[in-house]
């Protein structure tokens, strides 16, 4: 997906951490991602396309820090979830961003 403006960190992630990495960036800007966001994210990420543009599923995590919005697509045929997250992020934050998408792409994660 071509870069806009906002974009903080892009990177991959294993699908089996999707939902624990929404729920990480949640955190990080006072937003609780509960069940039902990840049935919103969980639905649409099947029908994803990291290859198409217009395929990306962008969900808003609006909190009380700040506002992140992560956007996702499948890797078709594969088990990586390619990722972008936009908003407003000091060093900081964008250093934490960065830290859980390594942590996604390197790990099991579980809840």
């Amino acid at each position: 997906m071509p870069d806009q403006p906002g974009l903080i960190h892009a990177g991959w992630i294993w699908d089996a951490n999707a939902w624990v990495f929404c729920e990480i960036l949640a955190s990080l800007v006072g937003y609780e991602f509960d069940d039902l966001d990840w049935q919103a994210v969980g639905t649409a990420l099947p029908n994803t396309d990291d290859e198409r543009a217009e395929l990306w599923y962008s969900y808003p995590l609006i909190g009380t820090k700040g506002t992140l919005e992560v956007t996702l697509a499948q890797a078709v045929g594969g088990s990586e979830v390619s990722v972008e997250v936009r908003g407003e992020a000091d060093d900081a934050l964008r250093a934490c961003i960065a830290l859980v998408c390594d942590l996604a792409a390197r790990y099991e994660m579980s809840r």
